[in-house]
């Protein structure tokens, strides 16, 4: 017994220097757990495209206010679609994320695209970095370079608009707007970046596409390609006197809810999540992280020398966006797809 009793207090007394020790161990934050540590962030897309801009030049920052260092994974394809999947079935650690297209892959999502793997409402919201405004632009080689001639296009000789791949906003807002609007379009997909659409409206193979302010802006300027039309909340002074679609004349008999799906789904915009499942206090620890890299004063600077617009929402904020947008009428959604299965290439 009194060997027992020996025992018993030696292992107590293990117990008192352990428990520190665990109780340290517990009450590490999301801070330790990131510190050092590499996360992973999936840009759906080539390099060289709007997507990876933003993420690239966040990078620096995101090790300066997480501690972690941010390598970013390429992963194109499907109009977004590939890198989207393979964000959404990563382990919920936090160390994968990724910035998505928001408009496009909601329109996919809703319209039942074949390759959607993800579910935006379970998504991991963790920031919306900005819903820029909108473009219609058209190549100065092309004959169609206003609103008004892109309307009278006869449909032996459509407007050959370009976009990215099936998933992508591009897609779906060129062939929304063509359809409200009446326009004759010859939608061509496959590119695997903006970029790649936009040099090929320079060079004389599209005539036209959509995209976003910063994406689009230096070829307008460099007189490369004119603005035809715009949309969105925001006021770009240098594209002023483009007119707005919400004003133009809709010649489908459904066309003002069209152009609602294009708006309201620009909303959503260009957002950075994590899988479905990630624990909460890291969820909100890299929310905050983000948050301060925005509002970093070089990162804004950095931001408006290459003329990306920062319009922020936090998380919760870009989620109910999402989940508003997915809560079409089936009514809507059924046209939705319908529009989209028309412009589709067999």
């Amino acid at each position: 017994m009194k060997k027992l009793g020996l025992f018993s207090g030696a292992m107590f007394a293990l117990l008192l220097v352990l428990m520190p020790l665990s109780a340290a161990r517990a009450a590490a934050g999301p801070a330790d757990f990131f510190k050092g540590k590499v996360i992973e962030c999936v840009v759906p897309y080539k390099t060289g495209g709007g997507y990876d801009a933003w993420v690239r030049a966040l990078s620096p920052f995101f090790k300066k206010y997480a501690g972690a260092t941010m390598v970013i994974k390429n992963v194109p394809g499907a109009g977004s679609l590939i890198g989207t999947n393979k964000v959404f079935i990563s382990d919920p650690t936090g160390l994968t994320i990724g910035i998505i297209n928001g408009p496009g892959t909601m329109q996919a999502q809703l319209t039942d695209i074949k390759g959607v793997k993800y579910d935006l409402a379970k998504f991991t919201w963790l920031a919306r970095l900005t819903a820029e405004q909108r473009l219609l632009v058209a190549g100065a080689k092309s004959k169609y370079k206003t609103i008004e001639a892109m309307e009278k296009a006869p449909a032996q000789a459509p407007v050959k608009v370009g976009a990215p791949g099936l998933g992508s906003s591009n897609f779906y807002e060129s062939v929304l707007i063509a359809e409200a609007l009446g326009i004759n379009i010859d939608m061509v997909t496959g590119y695997d970046t903006a970029n790649e659409v936009t040099v090929a409206i320079i060079r004389g193979e599209l005539d036209a596409a959509t995209g976003s302010y910063s994406s689009v802006i230096n070829p307008v300027q460099n007189g490369d390609m004119v603005v035809a039309a715009q949309y969105g909340d925001l006021n770009m002074p240098d594209v002023a006197k483009a007119p707005h679609v919400k004003n133009l004349p809709v010649k489908a008999k459904d066309g003002k809810e069209l152009l609602a799906i294009v708006f309201a789904l620009n909303d959503v915009g260009r957002a950075i999540v994590a899988p479905p499942g990630l624990p909460a206090d890291r969820a909100k620890f890299l929310e905050g992280a983000l948050k301060k890299c925005l509002d970093d004063p070089t990162f804004q600077a950095i931001a408006k020398k290459q003329q990306m617009e920062i319009v922020y929402l936090s998380g919760a904020q870009a989620k109910q966006i999402a989940q508003k947008g997915l809560a079409i009428s089936p009514a809507l959604k059924k046209k939705l797809k319908d529009v989209a299965a028309k412009y589709q290439k067999q």
